[in-house]
């Protein structure tokens, strides 16, 4: 019996390998040198998509609610 870490494991390091390799295909290795301030503004730039769609994500579930309430 595996455990829900090992069954989405997997999968999981495989879209970020498949990612990675589309990223050096696009870029090269040029993040590697990049100063390390902007990676941290990069990845405050990510973090503000996310809030972003999750937001979208929270509204759809709010009108999906009001659906279901319908049912």
């Amino acid at each position: 019996m595996t455990s829900q870490y090992e069954d989405k494991f997997v999968p999981f390091v495989s879209i970020l390998n498949e990612r990675m390799k589309q990223g050096f295909k696009d870029y090269g290795d040029k993040s590697f040198g990049r100063p390390p301030i902007e990676l941290i503004e990069e990845l405050q730039q990510e973090a503000i998509d996310m809030a972003g769609w999750g937001y979208i994500l929270w509204c759809r579930f709010e009108s999906m609610k009001k659906e279901c309430e319908k049912l």
